[in-house]
Formats: structure tokens, sequence, C-alpha cells
């Protein structure tokens, strides 16, 4: 089933309808990807978070168990 969107703008006076973009359709895909999601940030900050994540949560767990 294809989608349509018209975008128009109604006169309140007089009721006539003025078309502001032209009727357009499109097509679904035929099939959805399977990962909906963003691709992970590959910005300075972001490179290697989940690792400094990691390090800081061993470094925390190691102090808790009076390793350090």
């Amino acid at each position: 089933m294809a989608m349509t969107i018209e975008v128009y703008r109604i006169n309140p006076n007089t009721g006539v309808r003025t078309e502001v973009i032209r009727k357009h359709t499109v097509k679904p895909v035929d099939a959805p990807e399977v990962g909906q999601k963003y691709p992970p940030c590959s910005c300075p900050h972001c490179v290697g978070s989940a690792e400094r994540l990691r390090a800081k949560v061993a470094e925390a767990n190691r102090r808790s168990r009076g390793e350090l």
C-alpha cells in the first residue's frame, strides 16, 4: 500500500483550496531493515567511550573488593 501526501492551503473566506506541495506518492520498501537504529557515532568524543566505561567499572569493582 502506497502513501500519498498533498499539502494545500484553504482560504477561510472563500473555501478555495490552493496547492502548496503537489501530490506525491511514496512506495513502501519491500523488506524493512532488520535494525532500525542509527549507526554508531564516530566523533572523537564517542569513539572508545564504551572501552573507557568498561575500564572505569572494572577499576571500581577492584576498588570495592580491596584489590587496589
